[in-house]
């Protein structure tokens, strides 16, 4: 469900100091960003950041699609599934090349 438009966008405390560093025209030492609830705001369009995934980071370029989003739809944290039998087919069909 979507949020309602009277709710402003969420930004947690250290996205506002990141923000308020860039308006400042100062460089970001760490744009290591560990609270995936915040909102992306429109201040780091074309930059990349990096998202906290739990044991790593991610890299993400911010472009006109990603703004206003959240920062944890993009850190995938889960391991992708794949049916044993068919991984081992693709395996074998490699190694025939």
């Amino acid at each position: 469900m979507a949020r309602s438009r009277w709710k402003l966008e969420y930004f947690s405390k250290s996205v506002w100091r990141k923000i308020v560093l860039l308006k400042k025209n100062k460089k970001l030492k760490r744009r290591i960003f560990y609270d995936r609830a915040s909102s992306i705001p429109d201040c780091f369009f074309s930059r990349y950041i990096r998202i906290h995934k739990g044991k790593r980071n991610r890299n993400l370029l911010i472009d006109t699609f990603v703004i206003g989003k959240k920062f944890g739809e993009f850190s995938y944290t889960r391991k992708p599934f794949y049916f044993p039998a068919k991984r081992s087919k693709k395996k074998n069909l490699i190694n025939r090349r």
